[in-house]
C-alpha cells in the first residue's frame, strides 16, 4: 500500500515538470519574438532619426533578454559549475548626449 501511494505521488508529480518545461520553452520562444520586436523598433527609432532628451537603451534591453534566456538555459539543462551572479537592470530610458 505504501509503495503504491509513493508511486502515485511521483506519477502526479511527471505532469507538473513536464507542464513547467514546456512553459519555459514557450517562455524562450518569446523571448526570440521580444529580441525580434526590439530590433525592428531599434530600426525604426534610427529611421526616424528621433533627437528627444531620452532614449530606448535597446542595448541594455537586449543584454536582459539574453540574460533571461541564459538563465532558462541553465534551469533546463543544469551544469555542475557555480552559478553566476547577474540581473536585469530595468533601465531601458537614457539620456542624449
Amino acid at each position: 500500500m505504501r509503495a503504491l501511494c509513493l508511486a502515485g505521488c511521483l506519477l502526479t508529480a511527471l505532469p507538473v515538470l513536464a507542464g513547467e518545461k514546456d512553459e519555459l520553452a514557450l517562455v524562450m520562444k518569446q523571448l526570440d519574438q521580444v529580441q525580434a520586436s526590439l530590433e525592428r523598433a531599434r530600426v525604426v527609432a534610427v529611421q526616424d532619426g528621433q533627437t528627444g532628451r531620452f532614449h530606448f537603451d535597446y542595448l541594455r534591453a537586449t543584454q536582459d533578454v539574453n540574460t533571461m534566456r541564459r538563465g532558462i538555459e541553465f534551469y533546463l539543462e543544469p551544469s555542475r559549475a557555480q552559478p553566476t551572479t547577474s540581473s536585469v537592470s530595468g533601465q531601458y530610458r537614457q539620456e542624449r548626449r
